[in-house]
């Protein structure tokens, strides 16, 4: 869920000083398989996209189809 996003990547802001993959943000109880792995990653997606809402965060991809970055503002 979009909740359990926000709280994996609230833990991590203060490893979020310069630019992080969004890939490496999925719980570890979510990489034990392909379809837990989808869940997680759209998890974080959706927490990623309500923080930086917030302002807490900054998301950048630089073209299509690139590695979705995150980082603390």
């Amino acid at each position: 869920t979009s909740e359990e996003g926000i709280n994996s990547i609230k833990k991590e802001l203060g490893n979020l000083n310069d630019w992080k993959d969004i890939k490496e943000l999925i719980p570890d109880s979510f990489k034990q398989d392909k379809e837990k792995i989808k869940t997680g990653l759209s998890g974080i997606f959706a927490a990623s996209l309500e923080l930086t809402k917030e302002g807490i965060i900054t998301i950048s991809q630089k073209k299509l189809f690139e590695k979705l970055m995150i980082k603390k503002l």
